[in-house]
């Protein structure tokens, strides 16, 4: 069970003006209404709104010009608010850069999953592996499966940072992920690697696993890649407005 965090009413207005850039669409180096129209707007005083601005501007998400405003910054490339209300910002990264580092340690959380999972853990990454199946062939969303099932093989790998640290990294593919998924790249390809992977759980066989998950990531890389190149990643990470 999570802790529940309080949260300061200056961490409410920092989650309030994320959330107010999300929800408008905002893009690097539009405006955002002045210290005054948010003010009365979150029913809060000028200096928690100034305090909160202040806090954004030091994580590079905004920058502040006298006399001009305060406006959203490109480094800021990925807003995230966790459940608990804390916000997460990561500069922007070429998909490249992210995969070399998330691509050997998926492929370690495989190794350590194989060597000490139980089998009951094998039968809930088979299942996840059957709705993944299910979705592509019901035009679901296998996005969400295909999460699942990365997720499962890292908290099987029984190494908690390692865990986290994917979490971290998946976090960051979770739009492109989405957006690969929406354009039907390959997803039949994925649904048999994952099979692969699964029977080479169920031998215990750490090399076969591993390097199927090789496989899989550097797919997933040129995949990624081929989706949308770099200078146009924010088009893809930020919130896309409605279509109506």
């Amino acid at each position: 069970m999570k802790t529940i965090k309080r949260l300061s009413l200056s961490e409410q207005v920092v989650r309030s003006i994320v959330q107010y850039v999300q929800e408008n669409n905002l893009q690097p180096g539009d405006q955002l209404p002045t210290e005054n129209e948010f003010a009365e707007s979150f029913g809060v005083s000028r200096t928690s709104v100034r305090e909160a601005i202040k806090a954004l501007g030091i994580n590079g998400m905004l920058k502040s010009v006298p006399g001009r405003g305060t406006f959203l910054q490109p480094q800021a490339a990925t807003l995230h608010l966790e459940d608990n209300g804390l916000l997460q910002m990561e500069a922007k990264t070429s998909i490249t850069e992210l995969m070399e580092v998330r691509a050997p340690l998926e492929v370690k959380a495989t190794e350590l999953a194989v060597e000490r999972c139980s089998e009951e853990d094998i039968q809930v990454l088979e299942e996840i592996c059957k709705n993944y199946r299910a979705a592509v062939e019901n035009n679901q969303d296998q996005a969400k499966w295909g999460k699942k099932f990365h997720r499962q093989i890292a908290e099987m790998s029984g190494n908690a940072m390692l865990n986290t640290v994917l979490q971290s990294l998946a976090h960051m593919t979770d739009t492109y992920r989405k957006n690969m998924a929406d354009e039907d790249r390959e997803v039949g390809y994925y649904v048999e690697s994952h099979m692969i992977i699964i029977e080479a759980f169920k031998r215990r066989d750490v090399l076969a696993a591993a390097a199927e998950m090789d496989r899989h990531m550097q797919r997933t890389l040129i995949g990624l890649t081929e989706m949308v190149a770099e200078d146009n990643a924010t088009k893809f990470i930020y919130k896309q407005p409605k279509k109506k």
